[in-house]
């Protein structure tokens, strides 16, 4: 049995008198002659190949000519020198009428134990193990209870009475549910089981962790006892926390207003369905740290996109790290996203290099083009992406790091896969989320608008005020299949801003690209085949049907991305028996 104090003395310290072993034909009388000195506790004999014990006491009736065999009725027990007192008493106790006789480790008789002697000791360890308990009980900053079987309490230790507010003398030695309900200690009692670290709210406004388990005697329970540390003060301040995160969290959700980063999505222009279908599931990706697949043709805006998710995510304030996975060389690409170790290669800066996974940490790294990445360096990229850590160029110490991963691609890696050009488990560990960005000639509604925006970002940079676009311009705009999407529109607009010298852009500064494409589409139109005139007119009317469906029919609107005044406008829309209004 394990135990976790040491208390008792051993058998050998406690009072006791030598004891003198004789012949069990020994007369009385020479028995009285060796006891009557006192230095003698007892005369230790052989019967029947039993030893016993003859006292002073047995001899006092008896003739002197008896032999002291015919007197001996106690028993000897024989006891090590080095057992503990309690294992003693344990011993003893089973035959209460023996003599209790020490032994040493070779088996020779010491001393014999006198009862009234072994009970004083007994007495002393009694009050050494009270002083102990006391001073436990005073000292610890957890409330203790204690209860017998009959629910009296029986411990009561300052911290109970502070806690609780109720003093000892009132509650010793009275049932426990005169003062509480709601018991654990009585519960663990009856039940035989213990609790360990659980939480309680014994009474209003007091808050405890609790400790209870019964008081075993062997098989039998004695009572129950609880130990009740006080997190009262800890429960208040986790109470405040929380009101004070509350607070916090609303002021970081108007600093993001303030800052733009609540709407993290806004450079993302458009309202087209697809748009507002592409944002809003943009957002409830962006929150979690799921790898995230963009995928679209060049020019539609992915690395836009990627720079939302995570400005719109817990990372916001970390770094975003971009990686165009087409620019890098084979031999250099290890190096430039895992870093070296100094002096790893030739050439190598001495001081080492970390790479992009490393100055990402806790943000964000954008593998661009990831189609483009060597195959043999795809799989380095899968363990990362599976482990969180990886090895500098030259370095034998792993780096860990913490870093969500989105990747972009114009590629069709399924059939890079069937090909052997891309790896199978990256392309499952990278498509976790897979955010499909459709191409500009599938969303010809967001064109006018589009335009707009550019020509606001354009016109103030190169120190002009064009507001103005001829129809015909915009007629281009919209028929035109625009492979290089938003970049190529933004860079067309740029050219116009930049080759225009008045307030308006009119045809003749269209690139050739985008008049001989509205002139292939216009002309070969069923609807519009005929004299020129009418080709012209048609396309007109054209353009103002695709402009007012744009912005919902809103007429002032529709004259502003037109760029003529709304006059004009109206009067086109008489000229063409277009309804002014529905």
């Amino acid at each position: 049995m394990r135990r976790y104090h040491l208390f008792h003395s051993k058998a050998c310290e406690l009072r006791s008198l030598p004891v003198q072993e004789v012949d069990a034909a020994t007369l009385v009388k020479e028995g009285q002659v060796l006891l009557q000195s006192g230095l003698l506790g007892g005369l230790l004999l052989c019967v029947n190949n039993h030893y016993m014990v003859v006292l002073a006491s047995d001899m006092s009736y008896s003739l002197e000519s008896e032999t002291l065999g015919s007197l001996a009725w106690r028993k000897a027990i024989f006891i090590p020198e080095q057992l503990s007192s309690e294992e003693l008493m344990t011993k003893w106790l089973k035959q209460p009428t023996d003599v209790p006789i020490i032994t040493n480790a070779a088996g020779q008789f010491l001393a014999m134990l006198e009862p009234l002697a072994v009970a004083g000791a007994i007495h002393d360890e009694l009050i050494k193990m009270r002083a102990y308990l006391d001073s436990v009980l005073n000292q610890v900053n957890e409330s203790v209870c204690g209860i017998d079987r009959l629910h009296r309490v029986v411990m009561w230790n300052p911290k109970a009475e502070e806690l609780y507010g109720v003093n000892a003398d009132s509650i010793l030695t009275h049932r426990i549910e005169d003062f509480f309900s709601n018991l654990r200690v009585s519960n663990c009692m009856h039940e035989k089981k213990e609790l360990k670290g659980h939480y309680h709210q014994p009474c209003e406004g007091t808050h405890v962790l609790i400790n209870s388990a019964p008081v075993m005697a062997g098989e039998e329970v004695l009572g129950g006892l609880s130990v009740e540390k006080d997190i009262t003060e800890v429960v208040q301040l986790n109470q405040e926390l929380t009101r004070a995160s509350s607070q916090v969290k609303l002021l970081e959700q108007e600093i993001k207003k303030m800052s733009g980063q609540d709407d993290a999505f806004r450079k993302l222009i458009g309202r087209s369905q697809t748009i507002r279908n592409l944002i809003s599931f943009g957002k409830k990706v962006s929150v979690t740290d799921a790898t995230i697949l963009l995928r679209g043709e060049s020019g539609t805006g992915k690395e836009l996109l990627a720079r939302a998710i995570h400005q719109n995510s817990h990372r916001h304030l970390f770094p975003f790290i971009v990686v165009n996975c087409g620019a890098i060389p084979a031999n250099l690409f290890e190096s430039e996203l895992f870093g070296y170790e100094g002096g790893a290669f030739t050439g190598a800066d001495r001081k080492g290099k970390p790479g992009m996974f490393e100055l990402a940490n806790g943000g964000t790294l954008f593998l661009d083009e990831i189609g483009e990445m060597p195959v043999e360096m795809q799989v380095k990229l899968l363990r990362v992406l599976q482990e969180g850590t990886y090895y500098r160029v030259g370095g034998s110490q792993p780096v860990q790091v913490n870093v969500r991963v989105l990747a972009a691609t114009h590629r069709d890696l399924e059939t890079m896969i069937s090909r052997g050009q891309f790896r199978e488990d990256l392309y499952y560990r990278l498509n976790v989320v897979s955010l499909e960005i459709p191409p500009l000639r599938d969303r010809r509604e967001d064109i006018p608008e589009l335009v707009h925006l550019f020509l606001q970002e354009f016109s103030p940079k190169y120190d002009k005020s064009i507001n103005k676009l001829e129809p015909a311009v915009m007629t281009s705009f919209l028929d035109y299949s625009w492979p290089g999407n938003v970049r190529e529109l933004k860079n067309a607009v740029e050219r116009l801003v930049v080759l225009t010298e008045g307030e308006t852009i009119d045809e003749q500064s269209l690139p050739e690209n985008l008049r001989r494409n509205t002139y292939i589409s216009v002309v070969t139109s069923p609807v519009t085949q005929g004299k020129l005139m009418s080709v012209a007119v048609e396309a007109e009317k054209q353009l103002i049907l695709k402009t007012l469906q744009q912005v919902r029919g809103n007429r002032s609107e529709a004259a502003r991305v037109l760029g003529i005044p709304r006059s004009t406008l109206y009067y086109k829309l008489r000229q063409l028996g277009i309804p002014a209004k529905g």
